[in-house]
């Protein structure tokens, strides 16, 4: 066993670091909406330091946009199991009834300009998944009406 030398940096071992991160994040985010995550607290939730966030985060924007990519690719995987106008047009309001505050982030403003450059290429997939069940632009206003309960003017 090699001693380690006073001051010498040692690897870190929690798993997988940003998944425990981003989950925390997207928890947070979907029981207390998007204001109340900070980078201290997704750390608090995934059990680590408060330093810990910044080895695969720069900043709260560059998690929020993680957590943004990461509900699209999970609404993406949803749409592309099913076939279906009625069955891809529940998919996708469900997802948005199921993640409120995920699928506001997803579509709000992202201040990482990285992040938004990758949720265009994932909008646009979901707009062609979308296409024969209404098209996204109307799923979105339904899902949006859902959300702030005047779901019944979404039909």
């Amino acid at each position: 066993m090699k001693a380690r030398l006073r001051g010498q940096k040692t690897r870190y071992h929690h798993g997988d670091l940003r998944q425990a991160l981003l989950d925390a994040a997207m928890t947070l985010i979907d029981i207390r909406g998007r204001d109340a995550l900070t980078l201290r607290e997704a750390a608090r939730r995934a059990g680590v330091s408060e330093a810990a966030p910044y080895r695969h985060f720069a900043n709260l924007d560059e998690l929020l946009g993680a957590v943004a990519l990461e509900g699209f690719e999970m609404l993406i995987s949803d749409l592309e199991a099913i076939s279906g106008a009625r069955r891809i047009r529940a998919a996708y309001l469900a997802f948005a009834v199921d993640f409120p505050g995920r699928y506001q982030l997803m579509f709000g403003v992202l201040a990482d300009h990285k992040s938004a450059m990758q949720r265009e290429e994932e909008v646009a997939h979901i707009a062609e998944l979308t296409e024969d069940a209404g098209g996204l632009a109307a799923l979105h206003g339904a899902a949006s009406l859902n959300l702030i309960g005047l779901g019944a003017f979404a039909a």
